[in-house]
């Protein structure tokens, strides 16, 4: 599961990394970004790739109402190339969403007051680099009969969003979490943005768990389960004696 991540490096800093054209939008920086929030993703053809922003929670194009129902933030990666909300897009839209980092919280003993949950962990790359989280994306349009729906300018009222791919833990998050984020390493960039590549299986075979050495964490403070909470001192090294409360999404 991956439910909050740090998207905080500027917009010129993740198209450099990306090698993608600098986009003419502004997108919101956080260190603390939840479900629902807009979110930047890598998308293209191969090694043409650009940056777009997308709603973090995939929307399938079916949906008579994008505000109901779970926001799908997450798709398991051994079931999307067959299960139904994410078929298509597994085929064929797929995207890279950049992170700084991913949180996520151990799981706690049932009965565990909140002061005495497990910390949060923050996770980064080794190297210093930023997480390609592999992810899919769709298009949705307000129904026909909808007062938003105008035919005549289709792009108007368009959705864009986006699901991000887990995958069983390896043995580093295996601890904190027993899944994590697919992370794709530059080499499968461009064959996974490839909306050609629709080979299922060698797509499935690059959603594996992350090498061994190519992530490190540590504990933080409890005020990340506060969606609301945004600024840099969320990654900083947990303060021992933190009690605050924390909510979740």
């Amino acid at each position: 599961m991956c439910g909050r991540f740090v998207s905080a490096s500027s917009l010129e800093q993740v198209a450099t990394y990306f090698d993608t054209p600098l986009p003419d939008f502004e997108a919101p920086r956080s260190y603390n970004v939840g479900p629902t929030a807009d979110i930047v993703a890598v998308v293209g053809n191969g090694d043409e790739r650009r940056l777009e922003t997308f709603r973090w929670g995939l929307v399938p194009p079916w949906a008579a109402d994008p505000a109901k129902g779970p926001p799908l933030f997450n798709a398991r990666s051994e079931t999307a190339a067959v299960k139904n909300l994410f078929r298509r897009a597994f085929k064929q839209q797929r995207c890279i969403v950049p992170a700084d980092g991913f949180y996520e919280w151990p799981k706690a003993p049932t009965r565990t007051s909140p002061d005495e949950r497990p910390l949060p962990h923050y996770i980064t790359r080794t190297d210093g680099g930023m997480l390609a989280m592999a992810g899919l994306w769709e298009r949705w349009w307000p129904p026909e009969d909808s007062p938003d729906a105008d035919r005549s300018a289709p792009e108007r009222h368009v959705l864009h969003s986006a699901s991000v791919l887990t995958t069983a833990a390896n043995d580093f998050m295996v601890p904190i979490h027993d899944r994590m984020p697919v992370l794709l390493e530059r080499s499968q960039w461009g064959a996974w943005l490839d909306p050609a590549n629709d080979g299922v299986e060698a797509l499935a075979a690059m959603c594996a768990p992350a090498a061994e050495g190519v992530l490190r964490s540590h504990q933080v403070g409890r005020a990340v389960g506060n969606v609301r909470n945004s600024d840099a001192s969320l990654i900083e090294p947990a303060d021992p004696l933190d009690t605050s409360s924390e909510r979740l999404f």
